[in-house]
């Protein structure tokens, strides 16, 4: 039993170094140029353990992206717990969903998702569950803000689609470099601003 565990922690191991060197690879290069080889150059394996792990090139992408975006998760689930103000949530909410500039990793992976995702059903399931997280999120801002007087109530169900496609829009424009992060983050809370507001 205990060496099964010991070899399972291994196994566990191997398959963060894999995705780790797979993020490394997306922050350097476009996705469609990623491969195998190089990964597992980069990991310190040969690619042969790689695809024992991870079976093919599309799960490796899977994977780091589910992998990623479920740390990311828990990043935005201790910041957002320790900001009391909801309009003060729902800036940081922005910010934490904006990419960071045209190499954002988590943001090239999510278009590889959207790309992947109409061929892919094990892609589409992964983008919708990883939105899915968002969008609870964004409804308990928006209404624990109707409920103590900060926001006015609005329909939820109207509310989160445009918010959502408003940010998505945004970030394409961050990672083109036709907005800053900075711009992206005041024109999405501006539009909030006219749409929550009493």
């Amino acid at each position: 039993m205990a060496e099964r565990t010991k070899t399972q922690e291994r196994g566990r191991r191997a398959r963060i170094k894999v995705m780790e060197a797979a993020l490394a690879e997306v922050a350097e290069r476009p996705v469609a140029d990623i491969q195998v080889q190089r990964i597992a150059e980069r990991a310190g394996m040969s690619p042969a353990r790689v695809l024992y792990y991870f079976e093919s090139r599309d799960r490796i992408l899977t994977e780091t992206f589910r992998w990623s975006e479920r740390r990311l998760a828990e990043r935005r689930a201790s910041e957002l717990g320790s900001v009391t103000g909801v309009e003060e949530r729902l800036a940081r909410y922005v910010e934490l969903y904006l990419p960071v500039d045209g190499h954002d990793v988590s943001w090239k992976l999510w278009l590889e998702a959207w790309l992947r995702s109409v061929t892919n059903d094990e892609m589409g399931r992964t983008a919708d569950e990883i939105d899915s997280g968002w969008m609870r999120d964004l409804a308990a801002i928006v209404g624990d803000g109707a409920a103590s007087g900060v926001f006015r109530p609005v329909a939820v169900e109207e509310f989160l689609p445009w918010f959502n496609a408003l940010l998505d829009g945004l970030a394409v424009h961050v990672l083109i470099g036709r907005l800053t992060r900075e711009q992206a983050v005041r024109t999405a809370l501006r539009h909030a601003a006219r749409e929550l507001r009493p």
